[in-house]
């Protein structure tokens, strides 16, 4: 383990160049006029609780963003890509920062405790087929439903700082989804005598794929509990959503944007992925109402 921190030093010209990658592409962050003192210790707790396991959050994905641009040469891709993903590994930066800033902001600062294991999701021989895996889960599933996650706690926010600070993920999360269906689309398309087994393999990995982010996204009670429930809890909202609201955000991003987006670009099996993954998740709900 090591502990993730922001940087320190303001005289280093790396510290300089850190600054300035970490500045929001839109807008700014007011961090001179939030006021911890008009909140209580246990929403304080709370939010840096909230903003701390973020910072471990977007961590790995600036580490899984690094690996797949060190790959992208697997891929034939041409230099464009790699300049998107110098740009994705920015915005990850930045995302890791602001969310350290906050921790700061509310009086706790953190030192989260990172598993260098946990970051290396790819490993030194990984294939072609692993690489287009590792890209549609990363960015056709899991960017997209991030950017909504967060367009959905920055309309909960009702902090202004953390408006602010989640408007500027925002922004990032966005292009980030974006992109990824153009680099899911050019990876599907048929390119050799390969593809039709790297596809089939790709399905078969769905149901589970899903499962891994409904579980991410406290999903397991099911969908009629997340569409019925509050999105939000009570008090001050530091850009947070209830159990409920994430589980909502995943169910109405895989319907609305995922399963649609993957049926698209060549993979008609999400759609019967996704709705096993639903069946299996229902029964828990009705479990736990007894």
């Amino acid at each position: 383990m090591y502990a993730l921190r922001r940087l320190s030093g303001p005289d280093l010209a790396l510290t300089h160049e850190h600054e300035a990658i970490a500045q929001p592409r839109r807008g700014a962050v007011d961090w001179q006029a939030f006021d911890a003192s008009a909140y209580s210790p246990r929403d304080l707790d709370a939010a840096a609780s909230l903003w701390q396991a973020r910072a471990v959050q977007e961590m790995h994905s600036l580490a899984l963003f690094t690996e797949l641009a060190s790959k992208l040469h697997l891929l034939g891709a041409p230099l464009d890509w790699s300049g998107a993903f110098a740009r994705m590994m920015a915005d990850e930066v930045r995302h890791t920062d602001l969310c350290l800033r906050m921790c700061e902001a509310l009086g706790r600062p953190a030192a989260p405790e990172i598993d260098p294991e946990a970051l290396h999701l790819l490993g030194a021989a990984a294939s072609r087929a692993r690489v287009r895996q590792a890209i549609v889960a990363a960015f056709c599933v899991g960017e997209t439903l991030s950017g909504r996650m967060f367009k959905a706690a920055f309309r909960a926010a009702d902090v202004p700082l953390a408006r602010e600070v989640v408007a500027a993920i925002v922004v990032d999360e966005t292009f980030h989804g974006e992109l990824g269906w153009e680099l899911g689309a050019l990876l599907m398309r048929d390119d050799g005598e390969a593809f039709a087994s790297e596809r089939a393999a790709l399905a078969a990995e769905l149901p589970e794929l899903f499962l891994h982010y409904a579980r991410l996204c406290l999903a397991s009670p099911g969908r009629a509990w997340a569409l019925a429930s509050a999105d939000r809890g009570s008090g001050p909202n530091f850009g947070t959503l209830s159990a409920a609201g994430y589980a909502r955000a995943f169910f109405e991003g895989m319907e609305e944007d995922v399963v649609p987006g993957l049926v698209a670009i060549g993979l008609p099996e999400a759609a019967p992925a996704y709705e096993a993954v639903v069946r299996a998740l229902e029964p828990r709900a009705a479990s736990s109402a007894t």
